[in-house]
């Protein structure tokens, strides 16, 4: 199937059977302090504090109550500290708590007032309701020693880079330019290793391109030049009727246009800066930066130095001129760009900063494990695996391992036994043919695989755990191609391989290498202008010009089944438009929109499923009850209590300020004298028989601590812990209105650039 079409399917697909389930999203965090009413009792809950994210699955929170029995009663402050089961869903960026376990403290009220309350609060708020919080919220709370997906080498030099500042196109062909005939017997060939339709006219000489709904022609196809087509060959007009030359026929004999754009072309993955004009620029306050304005690349001039930044793949390279030569300056950038502010559109650069916290946060939500629990026999788990001709197996260097390089799929061959890694889930076959099913392990030999293997990405899938009847399979971003560098400790699209010694064991021993289906774009990280697009999580698509398929074309293919040859439409991406926030997965060949995976395997078959955090599937449902989120989750048990009317409550105005529950079991706030308790404290600040002392105040470390009393010797702790708490509890606030407000703006990048 042409790749295109094939990618708008899966997009339909995706958007029908969620518009099937709900016309409405999931269901956000709506924001803090939160009310819940019954009768003349309100209960008012703030905003939780993490003191522990076990795993990304499981959290102890605590956060203040504000009771109030009737209208003009005086308010009774409490804390509320407990442990919950935690449901990530990367599309809303929420995490839901699922089977929670709570005790409520009130530590200045006799044990059958805080009896009382504590009834109260039980048929305001149930315990088994679930709390939607803001996925940046939890992260603010947690650091690297939550755990981070493992750190690799990847390359930081640069790639070719062109630049214009006219219409120009960048073609990219893997390797020295190879044609096979359209059919058997065909004068006709058509160029298998790029993403572009390119073809060879033998009988005239002439190379073909076509550029959207227009023809150029070239004497040669690396060195052109490429001009209008004056005419097309009539083979072009007679291509096979399937669904390979589909665009290619749409768009015979195509337009007239008065002129050709520039033409790069690259036997090896290059960028391009394309400028509409003379360079233009827009000052960054507060810095000694000028953020290059009329393109879609991501480029600074340095007023002080002369120098020019260009980032690309998470990795930065600096020239004296857009026109190079380039250099690598991912390790030594200046410190001006830590200091972007943050409500400027530039700054959603700082996740490609060291030492600035967005780049801490986008390593931390490209390590939340995404999970999919599936039925042993389920007859939707499926996977179709193709080969050009008979499977071929060569070795990767360093391990026992083999791969099959003739096919578009990561297939393995391990002891005789042959594994393929299929949409983040793993399939078990005796024979390279199959049948395949699911395999419930996968041999540690797999993970020996090194970061200079185009088949790297599959170290990050493993399966968590199987019983008899289900399996559960876990992935991190790294499947994706978003890597963990270990030098500069920021995440990056891909591991920046430039063709040379990495690949040149690819195919040795069976044909030139670039017959590998595996010269995947996150492998090479070159060739479609990736960016990290802050507002939806991920690397995603820069421009339009490097492609009709996403960006630089591996060995391409499409489904053999129907009978063409492989061609190079080639899955390369990250593949998106800012207009709905698409991106998609160049590795696990996953259409993402507004960050939804759209995945064959779910537990009740072939359907939607967001893969994040803990697996939900089923989505939502909207009725006269109101609107209940993730009707089933992967830890087996339903979630209730995401009705906005009733479980999540309203968002209400704080009357008595930012309130913070303090370890000791009070409710504190701050004000110009620093931290103090909201109401006198009484003999005790130990919990009455409802309550116990749990976690500790250090976000992310969850320590027990010691529950002290301000005005002791250890005073210094309890507020130390909620500076820290405050800290986070504002940074979480900023980020989550950042999304939010990229949402609204239609921006991948998260700072509103439309990309």
């Amino acid at each position: 199937m042409n790749q295109k079409k094939s990618l708008v399917l899966s997009l339909a697909f995706a958007m029908a059977v969620s518009s099937s389930r709900s016309a409405e999203s999931p269901p956000a965090d709506p924001g803090w302090p939160r009310q819940f009413k019954q009768g003349k009792a309100t209960l008012t809950v703030y905003q939780p504090q993490v003191v522990e994210w076990s795993g990304y699955t499981n959290a102890t929170i605590r956060c203040a109550l504000a009771v109030q029995t009737k209208p003009d009663a005086k308010e009774v402050y409490g804390v509320l500290e407990g442990t919950a089961g935690t449901i990530v869903n990367r599309t809303a960026r929420t995490v839901t708590t699922v089977n929670p376990q709570r005790k409520l403290r009130f530590p200045n009220l006799s044990e059958s007032k805080a009896a009382e309350m504590t009834r109260l609060v039980n048929n305001l708020l149930p315990e088994k309701h679930s709390l939607v919080i803001s996925l940046d919220r939890m992260l603010a709370y947690v650091g690297a020693a939550q755990g981070v997906q493992p750190a690799v080498k990847v390359n930081l030099d640069p790639p070719k880079i062109f630049h214009s500042d006219q219409p120009a196109i960048l073609v990219i062909l893997i390797g020295p330019p190879q044609f096979k005939p359209v059919e058997k017997g065909s004068k006709l060939l058509f160029a298998l290793n790029t993403n572009w339709d390119v073809f060879f006219d033998s009988e005239t000489g002439r190379y073909y391109l076509l550029n959207s709904d227009h023809w150029l022609e070239a004497p040669d196809p690396v060195k052109g030049p490429w001009t209008v087509a004056r005419a097309l060959p009539a083979a072009l007009g007679k291509l096979p009727a399937n669904p390979n030359w589909e665009d290619v026929k749409r768009n015979f004999p195509g337009k007239a246009v008065p002129s050709a754009p520039i033409v790069f072309v690259s036997t090896e993955p290059a960028e391009m800066i394309l400028t509409k004009g003379e360079p233009s620029f827009k000052l960054i306050p507060g810095t000694k930066l000028m953020q290059l304005g009329n393109t879609e690349s991501t480029v600074f001039l340095h007023a002080n130095e002369g120098q020019y930044y260009f980032l690309v793949a998470g990795r930065w390279y600096r020239a004296k001129s857009l026109d190079g030569p380039w250099q690598a300056a991912t390790l030594d950038l200046p410190d001006d760009f830590k200091i972007i502010p943050d409500d400027n559109p530039a700054s959603f650069v700082k996740a490609s900063v060291r030492g600035t916290r967005d780049a801490e946060d986008a390593v931390l939500l490209a390590s939340i494990p995404r999970r999919t629990t599936l039925t042993i026999g389920d007859p939707n788990a499926i996977v179709t695996i193709f080969y050009d001709g008979t499977p071929k197996f060569i070795a990767i260097q360093g391990t026992t391992v083999q791969y099959a390089i003739n096919s578009p799929n990561a297939v393995l061959l391990v002891n005789g036994a042959y594994y393929c890694c299929d949409q983040g889930v793993w399939f078990y076959a005796a024979a390279p043919i199959g049948p395949w099913v699911l395999a419930t392990s996968v041999p540690s030999a797999i993970y020996t695989i090194p970061p200079t293997s185009p088949l790297y990405n599959v170290t990050y899938v493993v399966v968590q755990s199987s019983t008899p009847t289900t399996v559960v399979y876990q992935y991190t971003s790294g499947y994706e191609g978003q890597y963990h560098d270990d030098a500069t400790g920021l995440l990056m699209f891909g591991a920046g391989m430039l063709i040379g010694a990495a690949l040149a064991d690819d195919c040795f021993d069976c044909g030139p290498w670039y017959y590998s289906y595996h010269c995947h774009g996150a492998f090479y990280s070159y060739g479609c202008g990736a960016v990290y697009g802050w507002g939806y999580g991920g690397y995603c698509r820069a421009g339009y010009a490097y492609g009709p398929y996403g960006g630089a074309g591996a060995a391409g293919w499409y489904n053999p089944s129907t009978g063409a040859y492989a061609r190079g439409a080639g899955r390369y991406g990250p593949y998106g438009s800012a207009g709905v926030r698409e991106a998609y997965n160049p590795h696990t060949d996953t259409y993402f929109a507004q960050a939804r995976v759209n995945t064959p395997y779910g537990s009740s078959g072939r359907f939607y499923a967001e893969r994040g955090g803990n697996e939900v599937w089923g989505g939502h449902e909207s009725g006269a009850r109101g609107t209940v989120a993730w009707a089933q989750g992967d830890q087996g048990q339903g979630i209730i209590g995401a009705d906005p009317r009733r479980g999540q409550g309203f968002v209400a105005k704080d009357k008595e300020g930012d309130l913070y529950a303090g370890h000791d079991g009070n409710v504190y706030k701050k004000d110009e004298n620093g931290w103090h308790p909201v109401e006198p404290m009484g003999k005790s600040s130990q919990p009455a028989s409802t309550g116990t002392k749990t976690g500790g105040d250090r976000p992310g470390g969850g320590h027990a601590g010691t529950q002290l009393q301000p005005g002791t010797a250890g005073a210094g702790t309890l507020h130390e812990g909620l500076d820290r708490d405050a800290t986070a509890r504002n940074w979480g606030n900023r980020q989550t209105s950042r999304f939010n407000s990229s949402q609204r703006s239609g921006s991948v990048t998260g700072g509103g650039r439309r990309r």
